[in-house]
């Protein structure tokens, strides 16, 4: 089964990242009035909620739905809210300055290396990122119904 590549994988994270961070930005601090450490914090926080809910009622998020991508559990099936949550959450520590970037360009790295092309957030979620129409042959294989 063919992974899908790092680029696509990062230009969808980039469209997601932009689709939070640029109207959060703009409400907190431009209608709330809140510090920027403030609106920074409820971003990361809403970057997580976004992609784990998104992915779990939509089946995408929307970088992903134009990389047409999808998220699956090691299995191949429908992830578990729980996993889908703590893979967001992983992934929002790659904002965090100097440490959290370090932890992202590990997992950047993995992504290069690594044959199944897994990143150190689909571990922690246990989940793996494939192609949308590679969803039917993964329900064939393994009999599951998403």
């Amino acid at each position: 089964m063919r992974k899908p590549g790092v680029v696509l994988r990062t230009l969808c994270g980039a469209v997601d990242f932009l689709v939070i961070m640029i109207p959060i930005q703009f409400i907190m601090m431009g209608i709330f009035q809140v510090s920027t450490n403030q609106a920074d914090f409820f971003f990361k926080l809403l970057f997580a909620v976004y992609g784990a809910m998104m992915t779990e009622y939509c089946g995408v998020t929307l970088g992903k739905f134009f990389g047409k991508l999808r998220v699956v559990d090691n299995n191949g099936g429908k992830p578990v809210l729980l996993y889908l949550g703590l893979r967001e959450l992983a992934k929002s520590l790659y904002l965090i300055p100097y440490i959290g970037w370090g932890i992202g360009l590990v997992s950047f790295i993995m992504m290069l290396t690594r044959k199944d092309g897994r990143a150190l957030h689909d571990f922690i979620g246990n989940t793996r990122i494939v192609y949308s129409w590679q969803l039917a042959e993964l329900e064939d294989k393994n009999g599951l119904d998403e």
